[in-house]
């Protein structure tokens, strides 16, 4: 049992449900926790703003304020090595390191998971703005898991150019959260993300964000070719790998379709391992005799 599972369960001992009735989250559809489709919306919303469930989230094993968790210390373990390329280092600003996006080899592995809970994390940062954007065109997954009826998003702001990026903002109860949905669905996914209009788009959310961090939730590297178009706007690359199912041989087929300098691995699903000096079996750069 890993150390979200076992979370889950003592969950839901203090809430009086019998263990069996929690799930990992990462075992629920479409790439980690998340509402069925017949679930309620459980988010408020008006207007372009939303009040999200904190209570509901972290039932489901987000990482909520105030939350002390192992899994809440070792999302702040991982944000740190973020946040140090962001902005302590020497930024290259034509890569704009403070863009952030999260894939992984196949679907259901956790990308959608541990993109949440890391915007969740750096959001609780005193300082930090963060934009969470759902950028998985294809299969867009962050309003269904946050519980909010998704409107106009990206898709619509690139296509339509009377659509300011204001437009598509949403924020939420967490102080320096906000959102971006997906938008209107579109056959030519990947076509739209390498056009100038995408480029242009990503410049304007670079800027708007300059002082914070966008956390990009897109698509499986093997499964969508929009990824790899993708990457090319970005600083860096958070890449989720399943412990025990995902392969040498598919990451390495992943990583040919990116840039290696910019990657970095998060295990998931992973044996625990004592927090002190075992982190590096969670986070680490890609090396082909630890995968």
């Amino acid at each position: 049992m890993n150390l979200i599972e076992r979370a889950g369960r003592r969950l839901a001992e203090a809430q009086g449900r019998r263990p069996e009735e929690t799930r990992d989250p990462q075992s629920l559809p479409n790439d980690g926790p998340g509402l069925r489709p017949e679930a309620p919306v459980r988010a408020r919303q008006s207007g372009q703003h939303i009040d999200l469930d904190i209570q509901r989230l972290h039932g489901m094993g987000y990482t909520v304020p105030a939350d002390q968790s192992a899994l809440t210390e070792e999302f702040r373990l991982i944000k740190r090595v973020l946040l140090d390329a962001a902005f302590t280092k020497a930024r290259d600003a034509s890569v704009n390191p403070n863009l952030i996006m999260v894939t992984s080899c196949a679907p259901k592995e956790g990308k959608t998971f541990t993109s949440i809970n890391l915007a969740f994390s750096m959001a609780f940062e005193h300082d930090m703005r963060v934009l969470l954007l759902d950028a998985d065109l294809a299969r867009p997954s962050i309003p269904r898991v946050l519980g909010f009826e998704p409107r106009r998003g990206l898709v619509d702001a690139v296509l339509d150019p009377s659509i300011e990026l204001s437009d598509v903002l949403i924020s939420s109860n967490i102080k320096n959260l906000t959102l971006l949905p997906a938008g209107q669905p579109t056959a030519l996914s990947s076509e739209l993300l390498a056009s100038a209009k995408m480029t242009r788009f990503v410049d304007e959310v670079a800027k708007r964000f300059a002082d914070g961090v966008v956390i990009l939730d897109s698509a499986p590297v093997l499964a969508r070719s929009e990824s790899t178009v993708l990457a090319r706007h970005v600083g860096q690359i958070v890449f989720v790998v399943e412990a025990e199912r995902t392969s040498k041989g598919a990451i390495d087929d992943a990583l040919r379709l990116l840039d290696r300098k910019r990657v970095r691995f998060v295990m998931n699903k992973a044996a625990p391992a004592p927090l002190r000096g075992g982190f590096g079996k969670y986070y680490y750069p890609y090396s082909g005799e630890r995968t």
